[in-house]
């Protein structure tokens, strides 16, 4: 087998890179946003705080907050 075609087909094979959904990481850790990182701006200036307290945060919050530790990114569309 070629090396891009198997390339390729690990690519495939491992999915689309998973997210999540904008929507949820407002619904979410919207309160322990305004709770813990008042003043602080959207984003990864968000994201730092709260990871900074997440031991404090709601068990919703602190999950997502673990999935975007681990790699994965906020979905802004769809």
């Amino acid at each position: 087998m070629k090396p891009a075609l198997a390339i390729l087909l690990t690519l495939l094979a491992a999915g689309p890179a998973a997210a999540v959904p904008l929507r949820k990481v407002i619904s979410d850790c919207g309160a322990d946003g305004k709770a813990y990182c008042e003043g602080v701006g959207y984003g990864a200036p968000m994201q730092a705080c709260l990871s900074r307290n997440k031991a404090r945060l709601a068990p919703a919050c602190r999950e997502i907050i673990e999935r975007l530790e681990k790699g994965e990114e906020v979905e802004i569309l769809g």
